[in-house]
């Protein structure tokens, strides 16, 4: 994850790959919630398809959306389900730190 934005209607996350391989998100196996546990639902996506489409990537930036999260968050989780259809190495970033960003 290289960027976080937060507006007043959006919450816009920046990912990439490092190695090259086959992308995609998986929308109903996603997990997107904030440090007081409220869960966000997915939004669109930017860059990259909605699995099973894949995409082949490397160093390559992507944009998850999600409604806006509280400027009293101090961290979050995004989590997509090992479980889900079409799931392979998902991403789990957990804890995400909030309390350095600047909130505009």
């Amino acid at each position: 994850m290289s960027k976080v934005c937060v507006s007043d209607t959006e919450t816009q996350l920046e990912l990439y790959t490092k190695e090259s391989k086959k992308v995609c998100v998986l929308k109903e196996g996603m997990l997107f919630r904030d440090d007081s546990g409220a869960s966000y639902p997915f939004i669109k996506s930017e860059g990259v398809g909605l699995c099973p489409k894949r995409t082949q990537m490397k160093n390559t930036p992507f944009t998850l959306y999600f409604p806006s999260i509280s400027s009293e968050t101090k961290s979050f989780d995004l989590i997509e389900d090992k479980n889900a259809k079409h799931a392979h190495k998902p991403w789990v970033f957990e804890k995400v730190d909030l309390t350095q960003c600047v909130w505009k």
